[in-house]
């Protein structure tokens, strides 16, 4: 499997899901796929927020799968 991981291929997307006050979640996506392979439980009332926790959680599913 480790031939055919590329981190490049997954990236976080912020969405507005919600009505306000906290209408934005971040969502994973991997290229090919057109729904999310990971998204946010909470809702978060900015976007840069929602943004900042989606790039931790992108960290994260990463490094689970991290290539020698």
């Amino acid at each position: 499997m480790a031939g055919e991981f590329d981190h490049s291929d997954f990236s976080v997307v912020v969405k507005q899901r919600a009505a306000p006050p906290k209408p934005w979640r971040w969502e994973i996506y991997r290229a090919g796929r057109s729904s999310p392979i990971r998204y946010s439980t909470d809702y978060f009332d900015s976007m840069s927020l929602a943004r900042k926790t989606g790039q931790v959680a992108l960290r994260l599913l990463l490094s689970e799968y991290q290539t020698e």
